[in-house]
């Protein structure tokens, strides 16, 4: 039987979850809680200005960790910088959640538009400047109602990357995603998305995101991350290394339950590997 910390092991990753980092933690709740509409379902602490939230929409679930405390319990420093992702949520009213956010303050970034031929798109700008992307399939019937808080029915967390097919090694095959949806179908993608459990996870071209949205992302600090539970980080961390994957923060103890590790991905994103303790 495989012992703790043995890189032969084959890792199994459980409820995924995306965190964003953020300057002013409590202008961020108010914006994917109070504004979007996400269900908060725990923070710590529990008194006074939270280190972080967790926040739900269905089955996704999004996390707002505070840059001071990514640094101060976990050694890894951040900050501003061309965002390296996005956050899209799926929507049958995209000018409408575009008119609306947009009044109760986010930066606009790109006005409804379609490109692709099969989506239409609206971004805002989040407290810390992340995209925040409106999307439906086509074709769509567009309500534009800006004047009620829009509904969403599913997600989408895209990562900008400077080499896809690298992307794609790492989220895809080391992490066992099952691939669901390519633009174009046919020679080196533009887009890719995959299923990890209950997360929509995707991958994109820097090249596409200035191509398509007139944005520019990618080569400054990281400002959020992926989670992934596992049975042990001690292990999962040493799969990982064996694999190629650089350490960003060595597994330890925090919060008095957790023992956690950080790796990066091909472009320097952390991922962090989590376990409670009594799992191991």
């Amino acid at each position: 039987m495989s012992e703790p910390g043995d890189p032969g092991r084959r890792v199994v990753f459980t409820n995924p979850q995306v965190n964003l980092y953020a300057r002013d933690i409590e202008a961020s709740i108010r914006f994917y809680r109070d504004v979007l509409g996400l269900t908060e379902t725990f923070r710590i602490p529990k008194e006074g200005v939270p280190d972080h939230v967790e926040l739900r929409l269905g089955a996704f679930q999004l996390g707002l960790a505070a840059f001071d405390a990514l640094d101060r319990h976990h050694g890894i420093r951040t900050g501003r910088g061309p965002p390296r992702g996005e956050i899209a949520l799926f929507t049958d009213d995209v000018d409408g959640a575009f008119g609306w956010s947009t009044s109760q303050g986010a930066p606009p970034l790109t006005p409804p538009h379609d490109f692709g031929g099969y989506v239409h798109n609206a971004i805002v700008a989040d407290p810390d400047g992340n995209p925040v992307v409106f999307t439906a399939r086509l074709p769509v019937r567009a309500i534009a109602d800006a004047a009620h808080r829009p509904s969403f029915k599913n997600h989408l967390f895209n990562i900008y990357a400077s080499d896809i097919e690298k992307s794609l090694r790492f989220y895809r095959d080391l992490l066992a995603s099952k691939e669901t949806f390519r633009t174009p179908k046919q020679g080196a993608p533009d887009h890719v998305e995959m299923e990890l459990g209950p997360l929509n996870l995707a991958v994109s071209t820097l090249e596409a995101l200035k191509r398509d949205h007139g944005l520019s992302g990618g080569g400054g600090p990281p400002r959020g991350e992926l989670v992934l539970w596992v049975e042990d980080a001690d292990t999962a961390l040493s799969w990982f290394n064996a694999r190629g994957a650089v350490t960003l923060s060595p597994a330890h103890t925090f919060a008095g339950i957790l023992r956690g590790a950080w790796v990066a991905d091909p472009d320097g994103n952390p991922v962090q590997l989590v376990a409670r303790l009594t799992h191991r």
